[in-house]
């Protein structure tokens, strides 16, 4: 049996960065270069885009995604690696989760040190991707995160450290899979949720709450948005004054999700006087332990797809567990 054919595409970020003249590390190496630094073969290249993924915008997330998708179409390719930079990776990691079939594994990669580094991280993660991209078992969890040896689940991953080799980490959860001396070990599958149609998500707010945020303050940065994310406090709590301004936008046909800004635990409609209980009693959705940025993409890929409220709180469910 051979290798498993396995399609490399590259987007920039730091494992394609080197530090420049005046002193800035930017992206720039190509893919074949990334290739260089590693034992790979039937492997092909595809740029896609070459920026830090600080840069990247919800077209960008698109873009990506129809290179994955093209990628994926190919009798020949068996699997398919996305080069990726750290800071949105999970994000990008779950937005394709959201639009690709679980058909073929999808693994996302990068790296903390920049490729001029003696000792980076890049060439390491990017032969464990490459062995995971190969694994046809890992078709099963839908899109993941390769970084350090650990293998996590788009819907769970979490950038948790800005500097450290071990970036990633799935709070609550832990990762799905490792990979150890060349071989790929998987602990737990993904469950199925329902997929939505390749598209740009449209724009959404994403409000993080801190101490005396009111209502009239959340309304503020939601005006001109199509929906709403609110990143509460604990168990998906806020001021009194905001249920009133989420019963406003609910009123006014923008959605509003309701996320923690805590690093890990569920939302839940539990507490009054301005808790949980008070902003589901206005028309908020409640998304679990699903991540506030990647509620985000959701809602906006929903309102992309022009589903009905119905169909999106019925899909805010699946994803809020």
């Amino acid at each position: 049996m051979g290798l498993g054919h396995v399609a490399v595409i590259t987007t920039g970020g730091t494992i394609a960065a080197l530090p420049q003249d005046d002193g800035d590390v930017k992206a720039v190496l190509p893919g074949q270069e990334l290739l260089k630094k590693i034992r790979a073969s039937d492997v092909e290249v595809q740029e896609s885009v070459t920026l830090g993924s600080y840069a990247f915008t919800f077209d960008t997330l698109y873009v990506i995604g129809k290179a994955v998708q093209s990628a994926l179409a190919k009798d020949a390719v068996d699997g398919v690696v996305i080069t990726h930079g750290t800071d949105t990776m999970e994000e990008t990691a779950f937005y394709l989760s959201l639009v690709t079939p679980k058909q073929k594994p999808v693994v996302l990669t990068g790296a903390q040190f920049d490729a001029s580094h003696p000792s980076s991280d890049g060439p390491k993660n990017l032969s464990d991707a490459i062995l995971v991209a190969r694994s046809p078992a890992a078709a099963s969890l839908g899109p993941v995160i390769v970084f350090a040896g650990f293998i996590y689940s788009g819907r769970e991953v979490k950038k948790i450290d800005t500097s450290a080799l071990q970036a990633f980490g799935a709070p609550g959860w832990g990762p799905v899979g490792r990979v150890d001396r060349g071989q790929v070990f998987l602990v737990r599958e993904e469950r199925d949720r329902p997929l939505l149609p390749l598209l740009p998500p449209h724009r959404v707010a994403l409000i993080r709450l801190g101490l005396g945020t009111d209502g009239e303050e959340v309304l503020r940065i939601a005006s001109g948005y199509e929906g709403v994310v609110l990143q509460a406090y604990g168990r998906g709590n806020a001021h009194p004054t905001v249920a009133q301004a989420v019963g406003r936008l609910v009123g006014d046909g923008v959605p509003v999700i309701v996320t923690s800004r805590c690093n890990a635990g569920a939302v839940a409609p539990i507490y009054g006087d301005g808790g949980g209980r008070d902003l589901e009693r206005k028309g908020a959705w409640f998304a679990g332990d699903l991540a506030g940025e990647k509620a985000r993409i959701l809602l906006g890929l929903m309102l992309a797809s022009g589903l009905s409220r119905e169909e999106m709180h019925r899909i805010v469910q699946t994803y809020s567990q």
